[in-house]
Parts: C-alpha cells; structure tokens; sequence
C-alpha cells in the first residue's frame, strides 16, 4: 500500500522562517482555506477580501495550497464580472483525503473521504466479530482499507491519516481498546494491529459520531448529548463545542450504566445494563424476534403497520 504521510508535490527548499512568522504563515494558509472551503469557488481577490489580506500575499499562499495538492483552479469566473476575471479557486477533489475505518460487532467497514468532504470509495465485510480475537479482524479491516485506499490513489488521492472507530472504552492515548465488551476485547493495543504508516487513531463510536454532528451538522448546538443505538448503546457528550472525554477518556457510556441493580447479567461483568433493555438485541427479543439480518427492519415494517 503506498501511503506517504508527508506532502507528495514539494513546494521546493524555502528559506526557513523565524518560529513566529511561520506560525502566522500557517494561520494564514488556514484561513484561506477555510475561507474557500466555506464560501468557495472563489477567486484571489475575493478571498482577500474576506481575510483583510493584500492579494499579493493571498496569491503567495494560494500557489503554495495549490502546490500541496489542498486547493485547485477551476478556470476564469463567470462572464459579466466588471475588469480582468479572476480564476476561480476551489477545494482540490485531487490530493490528501482521510481514511476511516469500522470495528463493529456485526461488520467492519472502510471508506475514503477527500477535503470536500465526498466519499471517494467504501467497503463493507458483513459477519459477526463478537469473540473473535482482535488479530484475524485486524487483518480483515486492514485488507478493507488497502482495497479502498487502492480506489483513491486510481482518482488521484493520497491517505493523509486514518480513524478507526470501535465500539468500547478507549484509552487517552488513542490506541488501546481498554474494553469492547460486545466484542470481548481487553486491554488490545488496535494502533499496533493496523498499518503504521497511517499513524491510525483509535475511538469510540460514538464519539465520532458525536463530532461528525458538531462539525457537519445543520445548526447543531455546541453543547448536546449524542446517543447512539445498535447492537449496543454508545453515547458521547459535547460541552461548548469540544468532546467532553473525562479524565480517564470515558465520559459520556451511557450502555452500561445500571438502570436495574438485580437485572439480567451483561458482558460488561455488570448487572441490569441499559443494553439490556435498550439495546438491539434486548429490543428484538422483547418482541419474540431473534437477532439476525434484516429483523431491525422487520419490527420498524410491524411497528409501522400498527403492531
């Protein structure tokens, strides 16, 4: 798999700058991309404009975000525009894109999204995880991932990093799955297991989803709980626009807390779990149903039709 984690199209030596001034560099190359991010396709003068910079210097920068792949040149603006026209600018659909990857109880998945935020390729691998030692499905997802990854580069992207989502408590280190207990993984350092050259990042679930929320959602507030059901119940809070993980790096698991002290014993190694209420399994089995594929969909089918 080739995956380069460092910039593929070198701007070339450049003088290096003081530790103040390339920090405002950077804040500035992040501004504008921002800026076209939000509001593109935009021209040179348009986005100086919006930044309080000269175009000289916006120019300067755009040529090095250009160089790195992040922004592209769609061509002169639209007709009917007073003066010489600018070439627009936008979000590159070429260059550095983000790999995620999924650890569930029933499947895993990857897929690759470029800065536009487009799913370029995906893949799914249907079948049961629970108990199964974290090796073999180590290796399933990292073909997963070299399947999808191979699709991307075909379009002209580059892996920048990797997320892999799981379903359980992860340490602060963003690394080790401490306990998955729908999956009966402990203490299982899942970093070592993937490809290194990504230098891939371990969470929750939910907390993933927590932020998908915050940074894409329509008018999402910046405090909010986010609760997620499948197979389990996983849940994460955000607090003035930052994911809340509490000092151990669990805060927001909200399948295991105890909503019954003497109820039905879960893997967890605790009692009367919320899962075993709410979760999908406890639902199906409420309902005299067994657990399996597409019996979700039966019961919302008999729910619907007033059962």
């Amino acid at each position: 798999m080739s995956a380069p984690l460092h910039e593929p199209h070198p701007a070339g030596p450049r003088r290096a700058l003081p530790d103040t001034q390339q920090g405002m560099r950077r804040r500035n190359l992040a501004r504008v991309m921002h800026t076209v991010s939000a509001e593109g396709p935009l021209s040179r003068a348009a986005v100086a404009s919006r930044i309080g910079l000269t175009r000289a210097a916006v120019s300067t920068l755009v040529d090095e975000l250009i160089r790195s792949g992040l922004l592209e040149e769609l061509g002169p603006e639209r007709p009917g525009r007073v003066g010489r026209p600018g070439s627009a600018l936008a979000v590159s659909g070429r260059g550095p894109a983000g790999v995620g990857a999924e650890v569930g109880v029933d499947h895993l998945a990857a897929c690759v999204v470029d800065l536009r935020g487009e799913v370029r390729a995906r893949a799914v691998r249907h079948g049961t995880n629970r108990g199964r030692s974290p090796e073999p499905v180590a290796e399933e997802l990292t073909a997963l991932i070299s399947q999808v990854v191979a699709e991307a580069e075909a379009q002209g992207l580059w892996p920048a990093g990797l997320a892999v989502a799981v379903p359980g408590l992860i340490a602060r280190d963003g690394r080790t799955v401490v306990r998955a207990p729908n999956l009966d993984w402990h203490d299982t350092d899942l970093s070592a297991l993937l490809p290194d050259e990504f230098g891939p990042a371990v969470d929750n679930e939910a907390n993933f989803g927590a932020l998908a929320e915050l940074w894409l959602g329509e008018g999402t507030p910046q405090d909010f709980l986010h609760v997620s059901a499948e197979i389990g119940i996983g849940a994460a809070v955000v607090v003035d626009g930052r994911l809340l993980r509490g000092t151990r790096g669990f805060a927001g698991e909200l399948g295991h807390v105890p909503v019954e002290p003497e109820g039905p014993a879960c893997p967890c190694g605790g009692r009367g779990c919320l899962e075993q209420y709410a979760g999908e399994e406890a639902v199906l089995r409420a309902a005299g149903l067994t657990a399996g594929e597409g019996r979700v969909g039966l019961l919302a089918t008999r729910a619907a039709e007033g059962d």
